[in-house]
């Protein structure tokens, strides 16, 4: 299997490692979706939007944190879990080749090296998921 490589987080601080990671979970309705996506990720004025860039997940309210981990295998452990769950109940059938033990080897790295993993999934009933994995070593809780 080739190796791949991953781009990480171009706003990380060159020699900061993260202490800890926060495990960000978000759904809404298809009509929440829409209404929320006339706003740009950073409108103050629309603090329930998920962000457009991973990484801003940190200045958005901290209600969206379903987990915090100091291990990065754990934090990967909780999205790949989280991902699996919705699988059930997705709109569309999920193909193979987008779980098991590949998808947790990419999840890993992608947390290992900063580039910080984010995944979405449409559900049954016109509701969507958002799960992301964001590393940090600010003092935030």
């Amino acid at each position: 299997m080739p190796a791949h490589s991953i781009a990480p987080d171009g706003t990380r601080r060159s020699g900061v490692q993260p202490t800890h990671y926060h495990c960000y979970r978000w759904s809404g309705s298809g009509q929440e979706w829409d209404r929320l996506g006339r706003t740009d990720t950073l409108d103050l004025n629309s603090p329930d939007r998920p962000p457009v860039r991973t990484q801003d997940w940190l200045i958005k309210s901290a209600r969206f944190i379903a987990a915090v981990h100091t291990d990065p295998a754990t934090a990967r452990d909780w999205l790949i879990a989280e991902w699996g769950a919705s699988r059930a109940k997705a709109l569309n059938p999920v193909p193979a080749w987008m779980s098991g033990q590949a998808r947790a080897e990419r999840a890993l790295k992608a947390i290992e090296t900063g580039c910080w993993p984010s995944c979405g999934q449409w559900l049954v009933g016109g509701v969507i998921m958002f799960w992301s994995v964001v590393g940090t070593d600010q003092v935030c809780h």
